[in-house]
C-alpha cells in the first residue's frame, strides 16, 4: 500500500513537472495561434515589441515570435502559416497616434523565404509573408526579422512608437489559398521610449477615441433635435 501511494505521488509530481515544462515552451509575449472550428484563434489582439532589444540592436527585433498552442488546437501537418500586412504604419509622437511619420520611416518584415513586406505610412507592399511550416504534430515556433528604416533607406527611426496590423492564415504548402484565417491583430514597437512613455502609447492605442472637445457642446442640441424629430414622426 505504501509503495502504491508513493507511486501515485511520483506520477502526480511528474505530471505537474510536465505541465510546467509545456507551459514554459509557450514563450511569454509570443503570438500563440491555435486552430478551432476551422478558424485561427489568438492569445491576444495586441503585442508589444522593442526595436532596441538586446538581440536585435537599436533598430531590429525578431520578437514577438509565432508559437502555436497545439494544446488548444493543432494545425495541419506540413501546412504553411502566413501573415498578411494590413493598413498603414502609425506613429506615436508622445501625445497622439497619427498616420504621419517624422522622417519617412517604414517597417520591413523578412519572411521565412527571405521575401520582404514593407509597411509605411502610405500602405503595404508585398503584403503576404511565409512564417513557416507546421511540423508533423501541427506545431510551429518561428521568429521573423523586423526592422525600421528612415527616409534614407538606412536602419533608423525617430524616437516614438510604431504600430502595424497583421492577420494570419494557414494554407497548403506552396499555396496562398487560405484554409483558415485569424482576426486582425496589432504589434506596437517601442523605438527609444522609456517604459512608462511606451505604455502610455500602448494604452492610447487601445482606448476609445474621444469626441473632440467642441463636439460635446453640440451633443445636447443634437439629442434634442433627434427627440423633436421622433415626436413629429409619432404625431
Amino acid at each position: 500500500m505504501r509503495h502504491q501511494l508513493l507511486k501515485c505521488g511520483l506520477t502526480a509530481i511528474m505530471a505537474a513537472n510536465l505541465s510546467a515544462a509545456l507551459a514554459a515552451d509557450q514563450h511569454a509575449g509570443d503570438i500563440q495561434p491555435w486552430k478551432a472550428n476551422g478558424q485561427i484563434e489568438l492569445n491576444a489582439a495586441l503585442f508589444e515589441a522593442d526595436f532596441g532589444d538586446l538581440s536585435g540592436g537599436l533598430y531590429r527585433t525578431d520578437d514577438p515570435g509565432y508559437d502555436a498552442d497545439t494544446d488548444s488546437g493543432a494545425f495541419g501537418a506540413g501546412n504553411w502559416l502566413w501573415f498578411t500586412g494590413l493598413d498603414n504604419l502609425k506613429y506615436w509622437d508622445g501625445s497622439v497616434w497619427s498616420n504621419s511619420v517624422p522622417d519617412g520611416e517604414y517597417v520591413e518584415l523578412t519572411d521565412a523565404l527571405d521575401n520582404i513586406t514593407t509597411i509605411s505610412s502610405f500602405g503595404v507592399q508585398n503584403a503576404f509573408g511565409v512564417i513557416g511550416e507546421f511540423d508533423g504534430a501541427g506545431d510551429i515556433h518561428e521568429h521573423l526579422d523586423m526592422a525600421i528604416f528612415n527616409s534614407a533607406d538606412a536602419l533608423g527611426g525617430s524616437v516614438g512608437a510604431y504600430w502595424i496590423t497583421l492577420q494570419l492564415f494557414e494554407s497548403l504548402p506552396n499555396s496562398q489559398a487560405a484554409l483558415a484565417t485569424s482576426s486582425t491583430f496589432d504589434i506596437i514597437f517601442n523605438r527609444g521610449l522609456g517604459h512608462e512613455a511606451f505604455e502610455t502609447a500602448v494604452s492610447a492605442a487601445t482606448s476609445p477615441v474621444p469626441l473632440p472637445g467642441a463636439a460635446w457642446l453640440f451633443a445636447p442640441a443634437l439629442v434634442g433635435l433627434l427627440g423633436v424629430g421622433n415626436r413629429r414622426s409619432v404625431a
